[in-house]
């Protein structure tokens, strides 16, 4: 009889180490699950926030280039050719100096947006800006009525709506 009780106490201890084991593998694993879940979680927030701010950054760009766009009618509206060509020749160099924060904001959209819409509202919005460019060329060069830009403009800002639109529908 004092066997069994030595086998038995033996068992009993066995039993409860294990036990103990495993109800430790199981709070560990679901700690390790929980700090998972909650780096996701974390993870998507920020993903969330640089995408925001992608699109952000980019429609004020969008809008810089809009306004710089607005004082055009102004310079296409002086008499003077001379002063026409040199005032449009200024505007141009303007431009180009908003072009490279444009694009860049562009390209950060491209890599963080992540429906089709978006991107291809970005890209609308960059082609529209390269239209208005070259037509701000063309009438500097003579080779186009100044009398179009106003419909060029036009497509500007209605592709910036389409991105604004685009981005209200990936909104949660």
């Amino acid at each position: 009889m004092g066997d069994n009780g030595l086998w038995i106490a033996t068992l009993t201890g066995f039993t409860a180490v294990l036990a103990s084991w495993v109800t430790s593998r199981g709070h560990t694993r679901a700690a390790q699950l929980q700090a998972e879940a909650a780096a996701s979680i974390q993870e998507k927030a920020r993903r969330d926030e640089v995408r925001r701010t992608s699109y952000l950054a980019f429609l004020e760009q969008a809008h810089l280039m809009g306004s710089e766009y607005r004082r055009t009618p102004t310079i296409l509206s002086v008499e003077d050719h001379q002063e026409r060509n040199g005032r449009l020749t200024e505007h141009r160099a303007r431009l180009r100096e908003l072009y490279g924060s444009f694009t860049k904001s562009c390209d950060t959209v491209t890599v963080y947006g992540h429906t089709s819409a978006i991107l291809d509202a970005c890209d609308g919005v960059s082609t529209a800006s390269t239209a208005v460019y070259v037509a701000v060329g063309e009438i500097a060069e003579g080779t186009r009525p100044a009398a179009s830009f106003s419909g060029v403009l036009n497509d500007y800002w209605s592709a910036v709506s389409v991105f604004i639109d685009a981005v209200r529908q990936d909104a949660p």
